[in-house]
């Protein structure tokens, strides 16, 4: 009877414990992914100018007033062609005064001279007192003095004379004429900014991020707006070192060499990498987690399972990196929260999708 009872009371529990409901799955961790493409940032054209490869600006050596500028924007000049001529007459004048000045200097250093040996014969004789002796010798130090100055004045009248007309160095092609006739100009003042004929360049502003895809030999294809002239081959020559503060770009300047004609000055072009090569895949660098020497990402499989990938990284793009290896177009891999996950981890739809 006992035996009978105990195991009506035991029937119960094994029911309840065959009927209880099963264990509720954990749910989807809620990510944030993105799915892998292949970024064609090497192949985008870049607008430009046509300048020449040497550029130089010409002045006067020494004050003036500028008689003549004989050029103008555009014009064509050869090496030696006289562009501008400061008004001689003032030079010969200057000129005139500077050696009159050396005269007068000179014939008062004579003076003190016999001056001085004046009194120093009176001083032998114990006629002169040494103050007279002292101010004799002062004298002749002063008058030496104003002498070297006014011959370092006539020198400095010389070379304006002889520096009074401007010649070209190269030749090239007039790009501006900064002074104007009748001014008075001053050492070092531009007058005429000179293009050589030679080379040519083609310069671009490219977004910083994007010199880090660049080799240090990139050729590019420059093409003009203007129909009939063939696209040409340009090599990088110069990236230049300073960022634009405001654009955050950097300029490039593209050795374009001789130039058929056609290809002016200041001519508008569009320039883009010959040799694109593959295309770039990026990733966010919040992507990545492990070790910096072997980095890593989570892939999202078909059943939402996370997969851990061994990646090799490259250059960095502002908040993303170029993944060199490991990775292909298509492959969906989370780009948030890459350190809180583990492998075969279940997790949810991309939230980014949801964000509007």
């Amino acid at each position: 009877m006992r035996l009978m009872l105990a195991a009506l009371l035991a029937f119960p529990a094994v029911v309840q414990a065959e009927t209880a409901p099963p264990t509720a799955p954990a749910p989807a961790r809620p990510v944030i992914s993105e799915i892998v493409t292949a970024d064609p940032t090497r192949q985008r054209s870049f607008p430009g100018v046509i300048e020449a490869e040497v550029t130089t600006v010409l002045a006067f050596q020494t004050l003036g007033r500028l008689a003549t500028l004989s050029v103008a924007p555009g014009d064509v000049v050869q090496a030696g062609a006289v562009v501008a001529v400061l008004d001689q007459v003032t030079l010969e004048e200057d000129l005139s005064a500077a050696r009159a000045a050396v005269a007068a200097a000179q014939a008062q250093a004579e003076l003190a001279t016999q001056s001085l040996a004046r009194a120093q014969e009176l001083q032998r004789r114990g006629v002169a007192a040494t103050a007279q002796l002292e101010r004799a010798q002062a004298g002749r130090d002063t008058a030496e003095a104003r002498l070297t100055a006014a011959r370092a004045d006539l020198t400095r009248a010389e070379d304006a004379a002889r520096f009074g007309t401007l010649l070209a160095p190269i030749d090239g092609i007039v790009l501006a004429t900064p002074a104007e006739a009748g001014s008075v100009v001053s050492p070092g003042t531009p007058v005429v900014q000179l293009a050589g004929q030679t080379g040519r360049e083609a310069v671009i502003d490219v977004p910083a991020a994007y010199v880090a895809l660049l080799p240090p030999d990139a050729a590019f294809t420059v093409q003009s707006p203007v129909s009939g002239l063939e696209p040409l081959t340009a090599r990088l020559r110069l990236i230049e070192p300073q960022a634009g503060a405001s654009l955050q770009t950097r300029r490039l300047r593209l050795s374009l060499g001789a130039v058929p004609p056609g290809w002016r000055l200041g001519g508008l072009v569009t320039a883009t990498l010959a040799d694109a090569g593959a295309s770039v895949i990026t990733l966010p660098a919040a992507a990545l987690f492990g070790p910096p020497e072997a980095p890593q990402v989570w892939q999202v499989t078909e059943n939402r399972a996370v997969h851990a990938l061994a990646v090799e990284t490259g250059a960095r793009l502002g908040e993303r990196v170029v993944i060199v290896r490991g990775l292909a177009p298509g492959q969906e891999i989370v780009v948030r929260g890459a350190a809180s996950l583990t492998e075969g981890q279940i997790v949810g739809a991309n939230l980014g999708e949801q964000v509007e």
